[in-house]
């Protein structure tokens, strides 16, 4: 799955120590040191917001910015390198996710039914025409997403299977004009088909054409329900919310994980406009 905390993929670090948040930002000698190093490994598509010291030496919290507005966290080490990756504690927790939290980026997360129920009448679309209905938020340039469309397209088209499509744009400067793009789209179910259809998994790229105007309603669509999806817990894709036959409640699992795999279509049920399930 794709996560906004690895908008950047260089790599993964084990910290052995405990570690907490400062309260206050980073000197301005580090901030405009990172701010350069952010620039030219990036190319000019993130720029730092602000530095957030760490009780680990050396080791300070970036939050960051894409050229389409998305924040995001990334880590710097000794004013010289950069780190994304998930950082584990010796408790084994994820460090970013903490510090994320503390910096405003990820809110507090909603309870599953919660969020199923906003997600159900949240902007998107609906793929196949019968079948046990489940909800997953997905980015057009995800190539998890487009795995998991792959190996579900054949109960899509069976009836076996319908996906409600919260689509979210923040994985590449691209995702959310995309995503925009197939959200104002005459049948916005076939443009995603035709998004999977033509993606590029060497390069990890849908196939929409990007909207070349952005001032439409469909641009505050997209980031609400990227807004929304962060209520998860982590902005990742894709991001599923479906109901098993006789629970009362609806699970979430994040990315092609073994327990949808495992029961997606034959052990699913309804996920019913109240946030419930169909038991």
């Amino acid at each position: 799955m794709r996560k906004s905390l690895l908008s950047i993929a260089m790599g993964t670090v084990l910290m052995t120590g405990a570690w907490s948040a400062a309260a206050t930002a980073s000197t301005p000698a580090d901030s405009a040191g990172y701010a350069a190093l952010m620039h030219t490994l990036s190319h000019g598509q993130e720029r730092l917001l602000k530095t957030v010291p760490t009780s680990v030496p050396g080791l300070s919290g970036l939050v960051v910015e894409s050229l389409t507005g998305q924040k995001s966290l990334v880590f710097g080490l000794d004013n010289s390198y950069l780190i994304v990756g998930p950082i584990i504690g010796a408790n084994g927790k994820v460090l970013n996710e903490t510090l994320a939290q503390s910096a405003g980026l990820l809110p507090k997360p909603l309870s599953v039914k919660v969020l199923a129920l906003r997600a159900l009448h949240a902007p998107g679309f609906v793929l196949g025409h019968a079948g046990p209905m489940l909800v997953a938020f997905m980015d057009p340039n995800c190539i998890f997403c487009h795995r998991f469309y792959e190996s579900e397209r054949a109960n899509l088209q069976a009836g076996k299977l319908r996906i409600k499509v919260v689509p979210v744009g923040f994985l590449k400067p691209s995702s959310l004009p995309k995503a925009v793009s197939i959200l104002e789209a005459k049948h916005p179910a076939a443009a995603w088909a035709a998004d999977e259809s033509g993606f590029n998994v060497k390069t990890e790229e849908g196939a929409a054409k990007p909207a070349a105007n952005l001032k439409v309603p469909a641009t505050a669509q997209i980031r609400a329900n990227t807004r929304l999806l962060a209520r998860s817990g982590e902005v990742a894709t894709p991001t599923i919310l479906a109901c098993l036959k006789g629970a009362a409640a609806p699970v979430l699992w994040r990315g092609i994980s073994p327990e949808a795999q495992k029961n997606i279509p034959g052990k699913l049920t309804d996920l019913l406009p109240t946030g419930s399930c169909a038991g």
